[in-house]
């Protein structure tokens, strides 16, 4: 990181910043180092914020469905041994 800012040092990283923060900071820097060639795909950085937003909720929503669905498989899974012992209850 100090590399592509000088204040951020290892120091000031780890007790000034979150880690978001770092990780916004390093995308724009190395946004800034190595441009994009024109006609390449723009990066969520260049929508307007409806569409980043609209985005960001689409990926929630998909992240909480597929969330349920592993949650369900691995309660199922741990049910069936007392299933088998047990029967249905």
């Amino acid at each position: 990181m100090a590399l592509l800012f000088p204040w951020a040092t290892k120091e000031y990283l780890l007790w000034k910043m979150s880690l978001c923060q770092i990780i916004l900071y390093h995308n724009l820097g190395i946004e800034i180092k190595y441009p994009k060639p024109e006609g390449s795909k723009p990066s969520i950085q260049d929508l307007d914020k409806k569409t980043r937003q609209q985005m960001i909720d689409e990926a929630k929503r998909i992240w909480r469905e597929s969330k349920d669905e592993e949650d369900r498989k691995r309660s199922e899974e741990r049910k069936e041994p007392y299933r088998a012992k047990y029967g249905d209850v």
